[in-house]
């Protein structure tokens, strides 16, 4: 007989806030294998890691070849250059590419005899070396999750992002200080902003939801609704900063542990295809495929989930309809759209109408073959995927 009937509820031991970046000399580990992007070093912000490393006397070594949309190939390269120098910790600086590279380089430094192909959920890698993540934008939430997304190539040419997963590569620290996003771009700060509004909508609905991520998608969708903006305009307000690093975070704990839905397929396979921002994709499509899993015909479920929240939020009154809820939680999406500046159509992603016709087909089929579709509350047809993703160029709510 199988008892399990129960969840789990995965986390990183987190430090957050200003000056968090002290926990460094509290995390055991004596040689640190450091992952991250050239522009990390090339802004400096790789110095301020460093600086702690040698203040507090740890060795480090540094592969700063991670690409956005990290390859394949990339991550087999730095993890035979982690296998030379023997780390005791791995870190992952940057985005969610950084971070993601830096658990598949983990992975693969441990397990040379393996390839990513077997990293997934079910299967136990029993690693040893610890991992440490220090996110430098607020939004991919990779801190905090057993999620990572790798591209591989593949035998059409295309691009192909890889959705893999193990429990064992939830990073064992992550370490959430502003410092690092104070010189985030305007146009940056709102993708990774939309990026973790994507995540916390999304998982409200997820077939995998629980009262633990419930919570913390809530609190992160009233964070970012007030200091997103704030954050925009002014990039050095640090109270900002702050409570929107703590809001990704938050979000990224609550769909790492009830998973996103069809609104991440639809934004993986746009930016495999048209090689565009993550935060971007699955910001543009997420009022569409919020109203798709609400225009549910064999189930209220996710209108009355987005309904609760939105009264909870203050985005609706308590005595609207579900059906009126629903649509101010799509006004309101759009309108912080509108105060940073965020494309509201995949036509003001600067993809034509003709590009998205000649590609719709591979679009689609990258979108039937991600996982993350399997949680939606509402399933879709190829067909109605096609929809979506025409309504969504047009701009058009979603009817059917």
């Amino acid at each position: 007989m199988n008892d399990k009937k129960y969840w789990f509820f995965g986390t990183p031991l987190i430090a957050f806030g200003r000056g968090s970046l002290n926990f460094l000399q509290d995390i055991p580990g004596n040689k640190v294998f450091i992952v991250t992007d050239p522009g990390i070093v090339k802004l400096g912000l790789i110095n301020y890691v460093t600086d702690k490393l040698k203040k507090y006397k740890k060795k480090f070594k540094i592969f700063d070849q991670v690409e956005p949309d990290p390859k394949e190939e990339t991550v087999i390269k730095g993890a035979e250059i982690c296998r030379e120098f023997k780390p005791d910790l791995i870190i992952g600086l940057g985005g969610g590419s950084s971070i993601d590279a830096a658990k598949a380089i983990l992975f693969l430094y441990e397990k040379p005899d393996m390839n990513l192909d077997e990293l997934y959920p079910f299967n136990k890698c029993q690693l040893n070396t610890k991992l440490l993540a220090i996110p430098t934008t607020s939004g991919t939430g990779a801190e905090t999750t057993w999620a990572i997304i790798i591209t591989r190539k593949m035998p059409d040419g295309s691009d192909f992002k890889m959705e893999l997963a193990s429990r064992e590569l939830v990073p064992n620290y992550a370490i959430v200080d502003p410092i690092f996003t104070i010189k985030l771009p305007p146009k940056m700060t709102a993708s990774t902003g939309f990026d973790a509004l994507s995540h916390a909508w999304e998982c409200l609905v997820s077939a995998f939801k629980n009262e633990f991520s419930d919570g913390l998608a809530i609190q992160a969708i009233k964070l970012i609704r007030e200091y997103l903006p704030k954050a925009y305009k002014n990039g050095e307000d640090i109270e900002a900063r702050e409570k929107m690093h703590i809001a990704a975070c938050m979000a990224g704990l609550s769909f790492g542990n009830a998973n996103v839905i069809m609104g991440h397929s639809i934004g993986h396979a746009l930016g495999a295809v048209f090689h565009k921002p993550h935060g971007l994709t699955v910001g543009v499509v997420l009022p569409y495929v919020l109203q798709f899993v609400s225009n549910d015909p064999e189930s209220n479920y996710s209108k009355q989930i987005l309904s609760q929240c939105a009264k909870m939020l203050g985005i609706a009154k308590w005595d609207d309809s579900d059906e009126l809820a629903v649509k101010k939680v799509i006004k309101d999406i759009k309108n912080l759209m509108d105060e940073v500046e965020f494309p509201k159509t995949i036509g003001e992603m600067g993809i034509s109408k003709k590009e998205l016709n000649e590609k719709i087909e591979l679009i689609v089929s990258k979108i039937i073959d991600s996982q993350s579709s399997t949680t939606s509350p509402r399933a879709a047809s190829p067909a109605e995927y096609k929809k979506i993703l025409l309504y969504a160029f047009e701009g058009k709510d979603i009817d059917f």
